[in-house]
């Protein structure tokens, strides 16, 4: 069951205000490269990050546009390295491993909830699929969360980013 959040809900913990990301879950592949599909239709994205823990990356999907350029984040305190795709997700989360974040869920504290970040860490530990979509204004937060809503059968959250304060 998806939950959602609520347009112009805060998240706990946030101290700018942002780029607005909406953070979907997947559980393969296929269902994955459907929205995928869908957003490259959408004027609605600025970026999109994809965080994965997998090795059986498809053909198809590693010559997409979105996966061409993926650099593998190591945490001190998590069992295998997670892949994310290139971009201000990427080069945020960097930073932020590079200033001591020792989990995923620690660099992701402050964008998201504690709990939310945890279920995060968690779902990438299961082999889930994180996918990440800048938006390029909260005009746009309907119809991105509203495909991502029905396709995602876990979670669906939004969170705000200063990218350059990450």
């Amino acid at each position: 069951m998806s939950e959602g959040v609520v347009p112009g809900e805060r998240v706990k913990g946030l101290q700018t205000i942002g780029s607005q990301l909406a953070v979907a879950v997947f559980d393969n592949w296929d269902s994955l490269q459907a929205v995928l599909m869908e957003m490259e239709c959408f004027k609605a994205t600025k970026s999109i990050a994809l965080l994965h823990g997998r090795r059986d990356v498809p053909a198809q999907m590693s010559a997409s546009r979105l996966l061409t350029e993926t650099v593998e984040l190591r945490f001190e305190r998590s069992r295998l390295p997670i892949a994310c795709t290139a971009g201000p997700v990427l080069e945020a989360l960097s930073a932020r491993v590079a200033r001591g974040a020792r989990t995923l869920a620690d660099a992701l504290d402050g964008w998201l909830g504690s709990n939310q970040a945890k279920q995060i860490e968690s779902h990438l530990d299961r082999g889930h699929l994180i996918l990440c979509i800048e938006l390029r204004t909260s005009d746009d937060f309907s119809g991105v969360c509203g495909s991502l809503v029905k396709a995602s059968p876990h979670i669906v959250e939004l969170c705000e980013i200063d990218f350059k304060t990450s």
